[in-house]
């Protein structure tokens, strides 16, 4: 290709040949080194840096277009492995490395996996909140998935012992760290349910998966995708406790409730007993104070509604009546009085009349009574002086007769 260059050259024209034939031979490389003068443009977003080892150092871009994909931000001082096109920008003469995509390596390359795991879980979701499980809020069985030496059991212990000492703890020791602990948990994750449903144990209310803090590559068993994947499939409510609060896990993501550290979930999942006793005793005198103020209430109302002149407009009413009846009851009587009393004198006077005109006040004034013997009984021929004569001529001659003087009476012959 050179021989076909021309005798003289514009700087363009020779940096447009050296373009096409570095572009032509090296299309696509890989390259490990570490990142050096990271910058992001702040208006196009484009990442400018450098790519360097112990010797030697090339310049690369990664447009806004490739980055955006990116799980991670690069630094400054971090190991990579970046693949990409050899490109020439003319306009300076410089060739650079246009990157296409960049994996992390060490402890990098850990968090770009974690970042990729993360990713894919997440768009499966994995991690949607619709599908987290509510915790109850006065738990009575907790069980524990961690290791039953160090100090993550006693302080959880400790802890709720303190809070909430009616709880029951279980503990299910497992490994935490190195390549056995997420087989070992995922195996206690599936036990569980078998012994809760042979009754070894009781129904669990939470699981607690612990343990204490480490670098990312201690805490890299909390990771796996088949754990996650279990957490997620677990019916009972799993609380991660991973590490310290700057410690992030994919099982964090994947259980119900994410607890900074294990003493936090402690913490979280049981109430403070002594709160509890407070506030029964705030709502046993609200209610006290509640119920007495109703019933003051309900007496001044009644107090209010007894003095309304409408309620005891009916009471009025027939508190009349009672005077009415009253009022007819004495009218009754007297009427009966006077009437009893005017009864009493006519008799009087009737007695009075009679006496005049009895048969015995004439005796007394010289008349006297004749009296001829009329027959009594017929069958026994009885015969007494009871028939009055009024006529001479009712008498015969030789008739005994009775004579009725005032005093007394004597019998004679008709002569």
């Amino acid at each position: 290709m050179t021989e076909n260059l021309p005798q003289i050259l514009t700087v363009s024209e020779l940096n447009s040949y050296i373009k096409v034939l570095i572009e032509e031979n090296f299309r696509f490389v890989h390259l490990i080194g570490e990142i050096s003068n990271f910058k992001i443009h702040t208006q196009s977003g484009h990442y400018y840096f450098t790519i360097k080892d112990e010797s030697s150092q090339i310049n690369a871009v990664m447009w806004k277009t490739r980055n955006q994909s990116l799980l991670f931000t690069p630094e400054d001082g971090m190991q990579v492995v970046v693949k990409g096109r050899v490109t020439v920008y003319p306009a300076r003469g410089n060739y650079q490395v246009e990157v296409w995509d960049i994996k992390p390596q060490g402890a990098g390359e850990l968090q770009y996996r974690f970042e990729q795991l993360k990713q894919k879980l997440f768009e499966e979701g994995l991690f949607d909140e619709a599908h987290k499980k509510p915790l109850p809020k006065f738990p009575e069985n907790v069980l524990m998935i961690t290791s039953r030496t160090g100090a993550v059991l006693q302080d959880f212990i400790n802890i709720t012992k303190r809070r909430y000492p009616v709880m029951n703890l279980f503990v299910y020791p497992v490994n935490v760290q190195g390549q056995t602990a997420a087989p070992s948990i995922i195996g206690a994750l599936k036990d569980i349910p078998k012994l809760v449903k042979s009754k070894t144990l009781p129904e669990i209310d939470i699981i607690v998966l612990a343990r204490g803090g480490g670098s990312i590559e201690d805490l890299w068993a909390f990771n796996d995708e088949e754990l996650a994947r279990t957490i997620f499939d677990c019916k009972i409510p799993i609380v991660s406790a991973i590490g310290h609060e700057v410690d992030f896990t994919i099982c964090d993501f994947a259980a119900d409730l994410r607890a900074p550290t294990p003493s936090a979930a402690a913490e979280l999942i049981t109430p403070d007993i002594r709160e509890l006793i407070e506030n029964l005793d705030k709502f046993s005198y609200f209610c006290r104070s509640f119920v007495q103020q109703k019933l003051d209430g309900y007496k001044n109302s009644l107090r209010e509604i007894e003095g309304n002149y409408y309620f005891n407009r009916p009471k009025d009413i027939i508190y009349n009546f009672y005077q009415k009846l009253d009022e007819y009851s004495k009218g009754i009587n007297q009427v009966t009085v006077n009437r009893l009393k005017n009864y009493l004198n006519l008799v009087k006077n009737y007695k009075k009349t009679l006496h005049h005109v009895s048969p015995q006040n004439n005796l007394k004034k010289g008349y006297a009574i004749v009296k001829k013997k009329v027959e009594m009984d017929e069958m026994r021929l009885q015969f007494d002086f009871n028939k009055i004569v009024t006529r001479a001529a009712n008498l015969k001659k030789a008739e005994e007769v009775e004579i009725e003087f005032f005093d007394k009476s004597k019998n004679a012959r008709i002569i």
